[in-house]
């Protein structure tokens, strides 16, 4: 098709748009693949989502190395000063309707180029801290919906670039004047907060302020304007926002009329203008239509190509995931890098640790952690169920596959969760064939050691010990039911999971992984039931399911194990005639002397009313009905009230 020269660009310029258009597209996409995040950014943020709360949602252990483009949190491109070179810097950090109960953290004011803070509708609580005041690049702060309280920091003027400001329905308290000189906001809101003193009057002239709302400030002094959407009309620069509409023409068209209308000398008829004009009508209808689809087609072969080369990498990431684990998830700072963890790859290495337990999902290893100045570390190894990898089915392997992605999920989950009554877990390695989890290591051992040990005449614990750990036990159980969500139900609650630390404070073990762990030796295996013989609640032979109460009944058979000094499984019980600890406990606390139920080592030492308060509480917690059972809050503020 031929073009005419003269309109030549007019022809090139749509082609050289498309092919320009691609070509950005294309290298904006492969140098933010290819960018790092910017250190000291991804360290403030991994102290920032810690200290919300978020870490117990996040997805993924692999956000932890490029969070860009996770939920909630978006990045830029930005030259490093001390480099020179592009790095990605955190812009926008947006985690509103989370269920969050944590705080804003100092740190905040690292991430210098960040535009947006939004947490609104969250359970978040203490002040804003100073440290936002760096954070001048800020444009949106949106605070509204939660539990923050204090006065808002010094200064604060100098979030200069601040657009839209919302701190209502909070317990904010102070004066106003901090948003007097935040002269480009469009949305002001501080309703329903604690504010005291006079409505600052440079905000009336603020020319960008579109909607301001000061109402539910009791304190507030003057009248208290509520507005909703209203545009002030006292200046001339409110147009600013509002688009330009396209002037009409003034020119009009007369309809042709042969009669009234003559041609002069010498020009051509009308007949033949028609027609030119028809024909240059056509031939520009036809480029541009030639022009629009070659657009069209450009712009569609761009999508499709961008979409093909990220299905095509999904595909390719999914099939080396498949068959080759992940690296560790560290959920501690104790741990400074993943190569700490390296030794756990030799076979070698990890068959010299020393060994100090056993149980139904594998070994328990004891280990010095690399680097740590001698810091000690408990190992444990979670197992496949044993069987023979030829005599696995497809079916088989896909159960297995997900099994163990499901012990992942938990683990994640787990790894995020912090209580001084919970043992916390520090780092996951998946191997192929098994899962190391790391903790902390307990030198005192579990509850369960000592308890045999103070049977054997070896060791001594004495009442205030005892109460201690039960107190300590029931405040990780109500974190646990009560604060984390979503709820963990435990499922195998006994002394062995009981771990003490140096203070011989309670530590709750396996929390959370016991619904996806094989099952052990002790444990009863039909139907795939969980728990421990003793420790189960009745009602789950019936339903196979775990309740929070399920969790009670088990605490109330430990809460009589501490004060009777016998487990379950003690031989004692064989000879009685209810020959179960529960019944055997309800039976003497009943009984005319039920002092005879006390742990001979703890008699008449002044707490024996205080340890059948406790006993009257483990038959609470081991009522047949599941719905008569207290909650853990209920069994940890009965336990806090018992004084010795």
């Amino acid at each position: 098709m031929a073009v005419p020269i003269g309109n030549a660009h007019l022809f090139l310029r749509p082609i050289l748009l498309a092919v320009l258009s691609f070509l950005l597209l294309s290298s904006s996409v492969s140098s933010i693949e290819l960018l790092d995040i910017d250190s000291s950014d991804l360290k403030a943020l991994q102290v920032i989502e810690t200290e919300l709360g978020v870490n117990g949602q996040r997805s993924s252990s692999s956000d932890v190395v490029n969070p860009c483009g996770r939920r909630g949190v978006s990045c830029q491109r930005r030259r490093s000063a001390a480099t020179g070179e592009y790095v990605l810097r955190i812009t926008r950090l947006v985690y509103r309707s989370r269920s969050l109960t944590g705080a804003i953290s100092p740190v905040i004011g690292m991430l210098s180029e960040l535009k947006e803070l939004t947490l609104s509708n969250n359970q978040l609580v203490n002040a804003v801290p100073v440290g936002i005041l760096s954070c001048k690049q800020l444009e949106v702060l949106d605070l509204r919906n939660n539990r923050f309280s204090g006065q808002i920091p010094g200064n604060f003027s100098s979030l200069s670039r601040l657009r839209i400001l919302d701190l209502s329905s909070n317990k904010f308290s102070g004066n106003l004047n901090f948003v007097k000189n935040l002269r480009k906001l469009e949305n002001l809101t501080v309703a329903n907060n604690l504010f005291s003193g006079k409505i600052p009057e440079p905000i009336v002239s603020f020319h960008n302020l579109r909607f301001f709302d000061f109402s539910g400030n009791r304190y507030l002094e003057g009248p208290v304007p509520v507005m909703s959407k209203i545009k002030l009309q006292t200046t001339p620069h409110q147009t600013r926002h509002i688009l330009a509409e396209t002037p009409s023409s003034n020119v009009t068209k007369k309809p042709n009329n042969s009669t009234t209308s003559k041609a002069p000398k010498g020009a051509p008829k009308p007949e033949k203008l028609e027609k030119k004009k028809k024909k240059k009508k056509s031939k520009k209808k036809k480029v541009a239509a030639w022009i629009l689809g070659f657009v069209v087609g450009a712009i569609g072969g761009t999508i499709s190509g961008f979409v093909f080369s990220v299905m095509f990498k999904l595909i390719v990431a999914a099939i080396k995931g498949s068959g080759k684990p992940s690296g560790p998830s560290i959920f501690s700072p104790l741990i400074k890098k993943a190569e700490d963890l390296a030794f756990l790859e030799d076979e070698a290495a990890i068959a010299s640790l020393e060994v100090i337990g056993k149980g139904g999902c594998g070994e328990v290893f004891k280990a010095e952690l690399p680097g740590s100045n001698g810091k000690l570390i408990a190992i444990k190894k979670v197992i496949q169920p044993a069987k023979d990898a030829n005599e696995l089915t497809d079916e088989d392997s896909k159960v297995l596959n997900k099994k163990m992605r499901q012990i992942r999920s938990e683990i994640n989950t787990v790894g995020q969760i912090r209580h001084r009554n919970l043992l916390p877990l520090l780092a996951h390695v998946p191997r192929p064939e098994c899962h190391y989890l790391v903790y902390e290591y307990m030198k005192n051992g579990s509850l369960q050691d000592i308890l045999s040990d103070v049977l054997a005449g070896q060791k001594e614990l004495m009442w205030p010990a005892r109460h201690k750990i039960a107190l300590g036990i029931a405040a990780g159980l109500e974190y646990l039911h009560m604060d984390h969500k979503p709820r963990i139900i435990h499922r195998d609650l006994k002394p062995a999971n009981i771990l003490l630390d140096d203070d011989m404070e309670a530590r709750i073990a396996d929390f959370g992984l016991a619904k996806s762990m094989p099952d052990a030796a002790t444990h009863l295996t039909l139907s795939n039931v969980a728990g421990t013989v003793g420790y189960i609640a009745p009602e789950y032979h019936q339903t196979i399911k775990f309740t929070d109460k399920c969790d009670i009944y088990s605490f109330g058979v430990i809460l009589g194990v501490l004060v009777i000094g016998k487990l379950p499984s003690d031989e004692f019980f064989q000879h009685t005639d209810e020959m179960s600890l529960i019944k055997w406990m309800r039976n003497i606390i009943t009984s005319e002397n039920p002092s005879v139920a006390i742990d001979p080592t703890l008699r008449e030492q002044g707490f024996d009313e205080q340890m059948l308060l406790v006993l009257k509480i483990a038959c609470y917690c081991t009522l047949d009905d599941p719905k008569q059972r207290p909650n853990s809050k209920d069994v940890r503020t009965m336990l806090s009230q018992i004084k010795h």
